[in-house]
């Protein structure tokens, strides 16, 4: 939103200590803003939920606190099952702080839950609770273990406002209950003291949160009895009592925020205090608060003129170590441009035609998504996260939040209340507090990448073989045939690099040495393009999905239908692929001789060894390394420590050697060889190697593709060449012309009638209408437009067609 955000200094200063001491959080908060950005992502998919079989399609938000990102250039997207297990992952580049992509969500999948993670690699070097999350239904024909959820035990937790329940102060405390799946519960019950006394009854007042006023003594225990929506009691104790601490209390007006800070009357440590405010890593607000005659005093903070957001507020002591904190909403209305979905042509019968003009008042160059869907299987959630929700709320706070779209209903103090419970029960740390007061900041493990980047290493000959000014001369054939040529610049130890570049699906690379032409024929050349490996598993995970209602019932019947259909024809498709597979095994039989002898020499060549033919399969291995490919397909051999840059080999007992192209190297050099720009690896069993070095282990011998791996272009001649991996192949969304082909041969049963994430207006084009059909199923329209413009503004819109 380009937003200026003003800082307000509201007290003067009293003390030139305290001065100092209060201008090093300036400055250390100015340089986490300025070189430390944190980027947010939200995703927009076309629909809710999917059948296995099924094509997921999305498109990527990325932003810098109230504005689109312009940092990170390479997205990253990870599909994983409830058991932590990697199913796909995607890689993307950012355009206009946008990318889109899609997922084939396997139809042998039989879970009921899948896990989105995306991220940029600029977010993993920070709290990594903020990366993007979302868990998305899978129907198919599994029993959903959620349908069962209400025997989930529900859990209470209490929350002292500002951190700590402290004696003497009359503290505000805040509860939430929910189940295991992070769904909150009702529950109702009696406050305790350590006599057995009863003090307070409370009761949830909003999904599952409320909260109480508490006054107490330095000896006092507290602990609650409590029933949940089945009547069963529960007991939960309260946080402990402090003697010695800070009461942060806050009141959120219309147009200001008022805080209170508190101390305990008989202690005389907290006399004077720094607190401030700040908004995505910008100060807001700063002023000193003087406790040493009074035991309570205060301030407000002027918000009219603040974005829409969460607030943060800290109180810190003249030592500045922060003392208490809390989070609020700012609300005011001033996030989104307006637009508006008119159905300008309605059909929903059978392969019916309709037309939505997207109307965009707004002059600002703006980027959008359109999801056009059956809504009966699209579920009815018109609360859910969205991009609003996501980039303002959500996407700040820790945990999970039911249907977050409500709070931006309206401005009403009801509906604030209740979106204070949300601030006083959830936790905002972007900030590590320890660490900005020392002057520490973030180790960068990851700088921002620069799209894709040829980076090429060359192994088998020292370093000081390469001329400082040497270059690789390099070109670059894309599936269209079309070539690009490059120079790739030395940088140093034996490594090159060449940011900046853009493709997608593979390139075939051809290269040569600039000055040292001879380099190519005495060493290895490995080339990878840049790209963030991310982990294959993650911890399991329990989702946080919306249980099952009753009005869910047509959503499931509905989609197992089209799951039954989606079945049958994959069923064909399987037939013919089997077919396939007969096919290249017939012929890999026979190369795998000849490869034997084009590769391998002297020792190497003949004997009883396994070989792998890779020339073929690099589509297939996209993003592995060697190790993962070898794990169990060679019987006895055992690699551990696989997400290490070292795996740990043994086979029989002993360590097996290990050969880069025959020359004897070690199992980190071999990992960071991308699978594609393998031809062949052989591997000897323990005691079948005769004399090849020390073979009591047995010898993985890996073997680098030469230009004659490929057909090249005939125009290429006498350069070494390899297959380099970009981004994943963009698919463009199919939808029918029932003008042009009325009568296809197949039923129609698609669920997403049109996706659409690149449409964008500006001054001249304010309006944008669209054509699509009705399927042969569908009896109700779903249609959500999403994006942002170019001043971080947002808009959400829905409309139903029935």
């Amino acid at each position: 939103m380009n937003w200026k955000l003003r800082f307000l200094l509201l007290v003067a200063f009293h003390s030139g200590c305290l001065y100092s001491r209060a201008q090093k959080i300036d400055s250390m908060m100015n340089i986490y803003a300025e070189k430390f950005p944190q980027e947010k992502l939200y995703l927009q998919f076309d629909k809710k939920a999917y059948n296995p079989g099924e094509r997921i399609w999305y498109k990527a938000y990325l932003f810098t606190g109230f504005d689109p990102s312009p940092f990170s250039k390479n997205f990253y997207a990870e599909l994983y099952d409830a058991y932590g297990n990697l199913i796909l992952r995607n890689s993307a580049p950012i355009n206009e702080s946008t990318a889109t992509g899609s997922f084939d969500l396997p139809a042998s999948f039989e879970g009921t839950r899948i896990r989105i993670r995306a991220y940029t690699t600029w977010m993993l070097n920070f709290d990594t609770s903020f990366v993007y999350i979302k868990d998305l239904r899978i129907i198919g024909s599994s029993q959903d273990s959620i349908l069962h959820a209400d025997s989930s035990p529900t859990l209470l937790n209490f929350f002292p406002e500002g951190g700590d329940l402290v004696a003497g102060i009359e503290n505000n405390i805040a509860f939430k209950a929910n189940d295991s799946f992070g769904q909150p519960r009702k529950v109702s019950g009696i406050l305790y003291d350590q006599s057995g006394k009863a003090l307070y009854n409370f009761n949830s007042t909003h999904d599952g949160m409320g909260s109480f006023l508490l006054v107490p003594d330095k000896n006092d225990v507290f602990y609650a009895i409590w029933k949940d929506e089945k009547g069963s009691e529960h007991r939960t104790d309260l946080p402990s009592v402090k003697t010695s601490g800070i009461v942060l209390r806050i009141l959120n007006s219309n147009s200001k925020v008022v805080f209170s800070v508190s101390r305990p009357a008989e202690n005389q440590a907290y006399q004077q205090l720094i607190v401030v405010a700040h908004m995505n890593q910008q100060m807001v607000y700063k002023a000193t608060v003087n406790l040493k005659d009074i035991s309570m005093n205060g301030g407000s903070i002027p918000t009219q003129q603040l974005p829409t957001g969460i607030l943060q507020v800290t109180v810190f002591d003249i030592n500045q170590m922060p003392l208490a904190e809390r989070v609020c909403f700012i609300n005011n209305s001033n996030y989104n441009f307006e637009g508006k979905l008119t159905v300008t042509a309605k059909s929903l019968q059978k392969r019916g035609r309709n037309v939505v003009d997207v109307q965009i008042y707004d002059t600002t160059k703006s980027k959008l998504a359109i999801a056009i869907t059956d809504a009966e299987v699209d579920g009815n959630r018109p609360l859910d996260d969205n991009i609003i929700s996501r980039l303002l709320l959500t996407g700040d706070l820790r945990g999970f939040v039911k249907d977050p779209y409500y709070y931006f209903q309206n401005n009403s103090d009801s509906l604030s209340r209740q979106l204070d419970l949300v601030m006083l029960t959830h936790g905002w740390r972007r900030f590590k507090w320890d660490d900005v007061i020392k002057g520490k900041t973030p180790v960068i493990k990851y700088p921002i990448e620069d799209y894709l980047s040829l980076n090429a290493e060359v192994l088998g000959v020292p370093s000081s073989h390469i001329a400082k000014d040497e270059s690789l001369n390099v070109i670059f054939q894309y599936k269209d045939s079309s070539t690009k040529m490059l120079s790739v610049p030395y940088v140093n130890n034996s490594k090159f690099k060449l940011p900046g570049l853009v493709f997608y699906d593979t390139a075939l690379v051809f290269y040569s040495f600039n000055t040292n032409r001879n380099l190519s024929n005495e060493a290895a050349v490995i080339i990878k393009n840049g790209l963030y490996v991310g982990p294959r598993k993650i911890k399991s995970f329990t989702m946080s999905l919306p249980v099952w209602s009753p009005d869910d019932s047509l959503l499931v019947r509905k989609s197992r239908l089209v799951f039954a259909e989606i079945a049958r024809l994959q069923d064909q498709d399987k037939k013919i692929q089997n077919l396939e597979v007969v096919t290249i095994r017939r012929r890999i039989k026979s190369d795998k001789e000849k490869l034997d002898e084009e590769y391998s020499s002297g020792l190497f060549s003949g004997g009883n060894a396994t070989i792998f033919d890779l020339q073929d399969d690099q589509s297939s291995y996209a993003g592995m390394d060697i190790f993962t490919f070898l794990q169990g397909r060679v019987a006895g051999l055992q690699i551990t420590n696989t997400q290490s840059p070292t795996p740990t080999l043994t086979w029989r007992g002993s360590t097996p050697g290990l050969y880069l192209n025959e020359f004897e190297t070690d199992a980190g050099s071999i990992k960071d060889i991308p699978v594609s720009n393998i031809a062949m690896v052989k591997v000897f069993s323990p005691g079948s190697a005769g004399v090849i070095g020390n073979s009591t282990g047995g010898i993985i011998a890996v073997y680098m593709k030469k230009g004659s791996a490929r057909k090249p272009d005939p125009s290429i001649k006498g350069l070494d060449m390899v297959r380099m991996t970009g981004y994943n192949l963009k698919r463009e969304f199919y939808s029918p012309d029932y003008l042009i082909n009325p009568e296809p041969e197949t039923n129609d049963i698609r669920t997403t009638l049109y996706w659409n994430p690149n449409l964008q207006t500006n001054k001249v084009k304010r309006t944008i209408s669209i054509s699509f059909y009705n399927s042969d199923l569908t009896h109700k329209i779903r249609i959500i437009l999403e994006g942002f413009n170019d001043d971080g503004k947002l808009i959400h819109l829905e409309k139903i067609i029935e």
